[in-house]
């Protein structure tokens, strides 16, 4: 088994960096996953979920070439605090859907929400190529819509009753951010904090 510590950064920001999912992870994933608080506002949590069953929908989705899927990381702690990524990437539509889930506590009300929304929309923008990233939150969901907004989605419209949890009905919100709402000022200012730009060898005289 791959330490989770020895695995390297893919992407990086400023509080929090994306790294490979690796079988080291599922203890923490399976234990969020059983986390009423973390699952509050999710489909996630319906039912018991084993380590083994975890370890197995992971690798389904990581294994699915239409998903870009990747651990959180706290940068100071080096700890994992989430998993996030991009699923479903269309090739002709150029478009997939953003998830998120932060599941260690400490991690909340830090920004790493916003950040992490921002660095896998680059990465889907910048690398990837797309022409849209969307998502989903729970209408009540009032920190995470805030997170969205910051990180420059819009309201496409809202899904009625979409989810039960919680002996009751939420409304789901669908959000959105174009390729030509994200270029040219949002990836420029993406581009200095989360580029990582190679050393160019000149050749010799």
């Amino acid at each position: 088994m791959t330490p989770a510590r020895d695995v390297e950064e893919f992407l990086r920001g400023e509080g929090v960096a994306l790294r490979a999912v690796v079988p080291a992870d599922v203890p923490l994933l399976a234990r969020w996953a059983s986390d009423e608080e973390v699952t509050f506002f999710m489909f996630t949590g319906q039912r018991p979920l084993t380590e083994a069953q975890v370890a197995e929908d992971l690798q389904r989705a990581v294994a699915n070439p239409a998903n870009a899927v990747f651990t959180v990381v706290d940068r100071k702690s080096g700890r994992a605090v989430g998993t996030a990524g991009l699923y479903d990437i269309h090739p002709a539509a150029r478009k997939a859907e953003f998830r998120v889930l932060l599941g260690d506590k400490r991690s909340w009300n830090r920004g790493y929400g916003t950040e992490v929304t921002e660095l896998l929309t680059f990465y889907g923008f910048d690398r990837l190529n797309l022409n849209k990233v969307w998502l989903g939150v729970t209408a009540e969901n009032v920190g995470a819509h805030r997170a969205y907004v910051k990180a420059g989605f819009r309201e496409e419209g809202r899904l009625r009753e979409e989810l039960y949890r919680n002996s009751r009905y939420y409304d789901a919100i669908r959000m959105s951010v174009l390729r030509s709402e994200y270029y040219p000022e949002r990836h420029r200012r993406h581009a200095r904090r989360f580029q990582v730009r190679p050393a160019v060898s000149r050749p010799p005289r």
